[in-house]
């Protein structure tokens, strides 16, 4: 069960829930769903679903969708103590495999659709079309299609190898003073 926390501690936490909020939908990011992946992030323990709802004061289904999505992510985990019947939200540890979650998915959602209706627009203007639109249509549609391409690369490069995963880790390693683990040690050790 959570700690009570100080009133600053609990304000610097609303802080961070409306920031995190603003800023994911900046990146086209349901706002809602960021503000209840940052209260996660921020109490760093489990939420019922009725802690979420009275702390953002939302409304149930609009807890229950975006929860849903957060899940469907891999970025919040549902889980369930023996004997009770209400579902607990946990927003996981580590924020770098976090971010690489959230990325994958935003490609997938957003990315990867654009690039299909690229080329669908591409393959719409006949090769036969020699006129200085067609031209500079499929210069332009091309020139993305390439700038697309890099970017998957690089995706696939730093967040897909697993290579790269274990170079970031090790990175991270050796950074330990500027990115330590967010899970404080259990009590009594």
């Amino acid at each position: 069960m959570p700690n009570k926390v100080s009133q600053e501690t609990q304000l610097a936490q609303d802080r961070f829930v409306l920031e995190w909020g603003r800023m994911s939908s900046s990146w086209g990011i349901n706002r809602t769903m960021a503000q209840i992946h940052a209260l996660l992030l921020a109490t760093g323990h489990a939420l019922t679903m009725d802690e979420i709802i009275d702390r953002l004061h939302i409304s149930r289904g609009n807890a229950s969708m975006n929860l849903r999505d957060l899940v469907d992510w891999g970025i919040v985990t549902r889980t369930r103590e023996p004997g009770d019947r209400k579902d607990l939200y946990h927003a996981g540890d580590d924020v770098l495999d976090m971010f690489a979650r959230v990325v994958k998915e935003r490609k997938r959602r957003e990315i990867d659709p654009t690039v299909l209706a690229i080329r669908d627009c591409l393959d719409l203007v006949p090769e036969s079309d020699s006129t200085p639109e067609a031209q500079a249509l499929r210069l332009r549609l091309s020139v993305l299609l390439e700038v697309f391409d890099l970017a998957d690369r690089i995706y696939k490069e730093v967040f897909e190898a697993e290579h790269a995963f274990r170079d970031v880790m090790k990175l991270r390693e050796q950074a330990e003073p500027l990115f330590p683990r967010i899970s404080p040690e259990p009590e009594g050790h």
